[in-house]
């Protein structure tokens, strides 16, 4: 449903356009849970968000606002960027489900995740997932009032993967994998404890933005029969 407080803040937001960067933290042990789970599930488990506002002296009316695309939303300040744009931040808590299904039956988040098996039962795909009602309703009403394209194209999507297993085995392209970039299918071996850092490709964000989800990494299933 649209929001009739978005005027005021987009009167905030630079016109140019209001970026997302996206930092969520994702665990091994519930991931392969999820996926090896028949019947419907979800964790709520936390994110880091920072859009993108003209100045942090007044950002009290865009957290409002913001707050009601996420669950369980904390403002915790406001930052200059590396772009030299300055930032509004917060931490909230986004679904990570093993359905599509389960997470577009709910309006309650923007984004969030979803852990689901391979045919064959010997991966555990890793998916992120935008809500496309909320996301449509924005995009037209941004345009309606200001004439310009908000895209998530240009957004950050970064995981922090914290292995709780004895041991994980994941595997991920096209993306930073600890500042490192990985263009090929490779494979990583994680030990208990060990976390790991993926920040998406913007082709990984030109196609969430395109199409409503993006593949991130894959888990070896532990359970595999």
């Amino acid at each position: 449903m649209i929001k009739n407080c978005f005027i005021l803040f987009f009167s905030i937001l630079i016109l140019s356009g209001c970026k997302f960067n996206f930092t969520g933290d994702l665990f091994t042990s519930d991931l392969v849970e999820l996926a090896n789970t028949a019947e419907d599930k979800n964790f709520i488990l936390p994110m880091e968000i920072q859009y993108q506002v003209s100045s942090c002296e007044e950002t009290d009316e865009a957290n409002r606002i913001i707050s009601t695309y996420f669950i369980d939303y904390k403002n915790t300040g406001c930052l200059l960027g590396e772009d030299y744009m300055s930032y509004a931040k917060a931490q909230v808590s986004v679904p990570v489900v093993n359905k599509y299904d389960v997470f577009n039956s709910s309006d309650q988040s923007l984004i969030g995740f979803v852990s689901y098996l391979s045919e064959d039962a010997k991966y555990i795909y890793v998916d992120a997932v935008i809500n496309a009602d909320l996301l449509d309703s924005l995009k037209n009403y941004v345009y309606n009032e200001t004439f310009q394209e908000l895209s998530l194209t240009e957004s950050n999507l970064s995981i922090r993967l914290n292995n709780d297993l004895d041991s994980a085995v994941i595997e991920v392209q096209t993306s930073f994998v600890n500042n490192e970039p990985v263009v090929f299918l490779t494979e990583y071996v994680l030990e208990r404890r060990e976390l790991m850092i993926i920040q998406s490709s913007n082709v990984n964000t030109a196609f969430l933005e395109k199409n409503l989800w993006t593949p991130l990494f894959q888990v070896l299933n532990i359970y595999e029969n």
